[in-house]
């Protein structure tokens, strides 16, 4: 297990370092700027170092901090996460996910704080859910209905979007099937679409676009979407290069190329593939370059030492 938890975690972390000096540049600006963005080269907007990783792999430990923290009832652990990253003035927060954490410190609710968020920005389905989600997936290792119960609620503390829960259910549930590699990858998908339907229903989730957008993007031949910043896209352009290449670094060369939202694409396909393919698949020369690893070496044993008291 610790193979395929170490994968994700560090092929999230190692995603979000590879796209995020990218972030919101075209794919013809990343081909006049790198050729092929496939280093850590530091730079973009956010000033970035080579090798160091934005807030979406800090609110990825943020989320696994607090299932470890309460695993029975995580919400009110992971929002004190949350809060205590927030008022350590990261580089970068989402405008939903700040608009929200502002909403709870006046309301003192989550729900009703990403509720009031949704109807100022009318901008409910973006990614910010889906970013962070990958600490459901171990934290409810085996307990599939747990699992699709906590990643909706999760997701709803700062986006509470129909389309964006769905987005998070499938991700997860496709993250411990890939872990599991019994069967092939497009099988891996269509299970996990057939299960984030049945839990769907279960808990009152009634997502417009979702099912048509994964099951229309997923065919062979169709056009690579762009990973902008909706959960949508982000989920359909990190499926096409998990499922149309053949190992993790192809897998996340293949998306931060694309442009647009390269740091979430790329966290989002890092833990996907780093599940599939393991730890000891990651490029070393992305690893020798990835910054502040203490956290993330600490929730990989937390998560192993939590699964094996399940087991």
């Amino acid at each position: 297990m610790r193979e395929i938890i170490k994968g994700a975690f560090y092929g999230a972390a190692v995603g979000d370092a590879l796209g995020g000096p990218a972030e919101l540049l075209s794919a013809e600006e990343i081909r006049e700027k790198y050729g092929v963005l496939n280093e850590m080269v530091g730079g973009g907007w956010l000033k970035l170092e080579p090798g160091e990783y934005t807030d979406d792999t800090q609110m990825i430990i943020a989320v696994a901090k607090g299932i470890l923290a309460n695993p029975y009832s995580p919400v009110e652990e992971i929002g004190r996460a949350f809060i205590r990253w927030y008022q350590s003035g990261p580089k970068d927060i989402g405008n939903t996910t700040l608009m929200s954490f502002r909403n709870y410190l006046r309301l003192g609710n989550w729900e009703e704080a990403a509720r009031l968020t949704a109807q100022t920005l009318n901008k409910l389905d973006s990614n910010g859910g889906l970013m962070r989600t990958l600490p459901v997936t171990f934290g409810y290792w085996g307990n599939l209905p747990a699992m699709a119960k906590w990643s909706a609620r999760i997701c709803t503390m700062t986006h509470y979007s129909q389309e964006g829960m769905a987005c998070c259910i499938f991700y997860n549930l496709l993250v411990y099937l890939a872990g599991q590699k019994k069967t092939s990858k497009r099988e891996m998908v269509t299970e996990a679409l057939h299960e984030t339907d049945k839990f769907c229903k279960t808990l009152d989730i009634h997502p417009t676009k979702f099912f048509w957008h994964v099951i229309h993007n997923v065919q062979k031949g169709t056009p690579s979407v762009i990973p902008r910043g909706n959960a949508l896209d982000t989920l359909a352009a990190s499926l096409q290069a998990f499922l149309n290449t053949d190992s993790f670094e192809e897998a996340l060369v293949e998306v931060v190329n694309r442009g647009d939202d390269t740091d979430t694409a790329g966290t989002v396909t890092g833990g996907l593939a780093g599940a599939y393919y393991g730890y000891s698949s990651i490029p070393a020369r992305w690893l020798s370059a990835l910054k502040n690893t203490a956290e993330l070496e600490e929730i990989t044993e937390e998560f192993c030492r939590l699964l094996k008291t399940q087991a």
